[in-house]
């Protein structure tokens, strides 16, 4: 829970940074985009670590090799890695990062459409 809480904070500071550096000034709705460019970016790597993490690319991936690869570098190509093994970054930290800056954006927006 203080990780989590340690992160949220760090995020804002950077999103409060980064609207002053943008924008030179500091209304709602230019925080609203800022932190929903920033969530939704780290919401989408998120997703897609944890699809290719799934192996839903590896069938195509080999299949791509088979095709587009010549008969006699075919085994050494089918030697490489698949594509779910080869990112071993984990998909739940950028939900960590993004849950709570979209939660607070949309908290920001609820105040705003008051």
């Amino acid at each position: 829970m203080k990780r989590i809480s340690i992160n949220v904070i760090v995020s804002q500071l950077l999103i409060l940074l980064l609207l002053f550096i943008l924008y030179r000034k500091l209304t709602l709705i230019d925080y609203i985009n800022v932190s929903f460019n920033i969530g939704s970016t780290l919401l989408f790597i998120g997703l897609a670590v944890l699809v290719f993490q799934s192996g839903f690319f590896d069938f195509f991936s080999t299949s791509m090799k088979k095709v587009f690869y010549r008969k006699n570098v075919q085994e050494e190509i089918m030697t490489m890695r698949p594509p779910s093994e080869v990112i071993t970054v984990k998909s739940s930290f950028f939900f960590r990062l993004g849950i709570p800056i979209i939660l607070l954006m949309l908290v920001a927006l609820l105040i705003y459409s008051i």
